[in-house]
């Protein structure tokens, strides 16, 4: 089994109504003072002394709005920042609905992916992509879980909700077209077992599957392992997480086109500088999500 892109905030603080599209740009952020320790030619970079992340915006705690509904905030945002910082770059982050965000990186539209990707042959066949973090993917319930799931036949007949384009959306019911490739499905083993299949309930972001689970027309919100612990703090009471049901974790990469060898390096460079002197452990801590920390050597 494994893990998926990470990502509440629609209906907690309204930022549901605010998804990226991938003509729109956040304001450019300044680089905080860090020591350089890697660069990357011009003709790599989109705009000159910028670095221009893809990222799909809501998906807290990773990526998601301000108040302001406009400033980026979240851990993939610090580390993106931070990676800027130390190829001596200003920060750009550029929203991107996640169904798309490969070819818009791929077509030119930003410089590198910083998003909650699960690391997939699928994708990697399409980008580079480092190692940056781990993550599982659980299921969010109603407080109370009045459907009293324990284990994943319990959403055999049922109908969850998942973000389009999501490693949830793959493992639960594959069609072959996905990053995530899989032999049967969760929602396949139902049948392999004479239980009917779990009906999945798709949505461009991934707060109006959880908005689809406030409104009880599923039973659960299948979602990346840190995003569901953020809507269960964030979410007044009303949600938990069945801890039985989380599946286990996989690694999450930053991706970078093909033909982008140095832009990658410098990536890969700076991000390890991070973890070297403690900046990226600063960081996952500060948001809550230390626990999806690399767990081995970035090499």
């Amino acid at each position: 089994m494994v893990a998926s892109r990470l990502r509440i905030i629609g209906v907690l603080a309204g930022a549901a109504i605010v998804a990226g599209a991938c003509t729109s740009t956040s304001a450019t952020q300044a680089a905080p003072s860090a020591k350089i320790v890697a660069t990357a030619p011009a003709n790599q970079l989109i705009t000159a002394g910028t670095l221009t992340i893809c990222s799909d915006l809501p998906y807290p705690p990773q990526e998601y709005f301000a108040e302001d509904g406009t400033t980026a905030i979240g851990s993939d945002i610090d580390l993106a920042r931070e990676i800027a910082a130390r190829m001596g770059l200003n920060l750009v982050v550029k929203p991107t609905v996640f169904k798309s965000i490969i070819p818009a990186l791929t077509g030119g539209s930003c410089d590198i992916i910083v998003s909650a990707q699960t690391i997939t042959d699928t994708r990697l066949q399409q980008v580079d992509m480092i190692p940056y973090f781990e993550a599982g993917q659980s299921f969010v319930v109603l407080k109370g879980n009045p459907s009293n799931l324990k284990t994943i036949d319990d959403l055999c007949g049922k109908a969850i909700a998942a973000e389009t384009g999501t490693v949830e959306a793959d493992h639960t019911n594959p069609d072959g077209t996905g990053d995530y490739k899989v032999e049967e499905g969760l929602s396949q083993q139902c049948e392999a077992k004479g239980k009917a299949k779990i009906e999945l309930k798709l949505f461009d972001k991934d707060t109006d599957a959880l908005l689809a689970l406030q409104a009880g027309t599923v039973v659960a919100h299948f979602t990346d392992e840190p995003v569901a612990g953020f809507e269960v703090k964030n979410g007044d009471g009303k949600y938990e997480v069945v801890p039985e049901m989380t599946l286990e974790h996989a690694a999450q990469g930053i991706s970078v086109a093909k033909n982008h060898p140095e832009l990658r390096d410098a990536v890969k460079a700076a991000l390890k500088s991070m973890i070297d002197d403690g900046t990226y452990l600063q960081i996952l801590t500060k948001w809550g999500v230390e626990s999806g920390k690399l767990s081995a050597p970035l090499q």
